[in-house]
């Protein structure tokens, strides 16, 4: 499983925060009980995204990526308990606020890397 931190301007709008956090998961591990209503857009890359969000509260439950099909970003604000959650990479870090700090032991990407 890959965990990284988003900095990129359409995960933080999304999110409402200064970054998002991500585990990608297998898609076929992932069970989501209940509908989810989809927002599809292009990445920088040329891939099309699909995020779902929860229609009662509107927060994004997970992400989906045409360049991998077989791969859903799950975030991770929205598991009970995330203790597990240390994060490999932050992506899209040329993006990042100027004064949001990245841990320097963390891999940082200007983009998505791969």
């Amino acid at each position: 499983m890959f965990q990284a931190n988003c900095h990129c301007d359409d995960c933080r709008r999304s999110g409402g925060g200064v970054y998002a956090s991500f585990a990608f998961v297998d898609a076929s591990v992932l069970e989501v009980s209940g509908e989810t209503h989809a927002h599809q857009h292009l990445s920088d890359a040329g891939n099309t995204i699909t995020k779902h969000f929860c229609p009662s509260c509107g927060s994004q439950v997970y992400t989906e990526n045409t360049k991998a099909p077989s791969r859903r970003g799950v975030r991770v604000g929205l598991i009970e308990d995330a203790s597990w959650f240390e994060p490999k990479a932050n992506v899209y870090a040329s993006h990042r606020l100027p004064s949001t700090p990245i841990d320097p032991k963390i891999k940082a990407f200007d983009k998505m890397p791969g």
